[in-house]
């Protein structure tokens, strides 16, 4: 958490724009918000862009 209280990712490199959008959709609280992709290059990333609008 920071000082707001608010959780954050600690290291966004650590996993994929994948495993981030499949977090937020399995999140109840709808607190995840995937953001843009920070490896341009990760396989099928148009898809998981288009999965990821309606969380940001």
């Amino acid at each position: 958490y920071d000082e707001n209280k608010q959780a954050y990712i600690a290291d966004a490199s650590a996993g994929t724009f994948k495993e981030i959008v499949m977090a937020a959709e399995r999140c109840p609280a709808g607190i995840i918000h995937p953001g843009t992709p920070l490896n341009k290059n990760e396989k099928d990333l148009d898809k998981w862009v288009k999965r990821a609008e309606p969380f940001n």
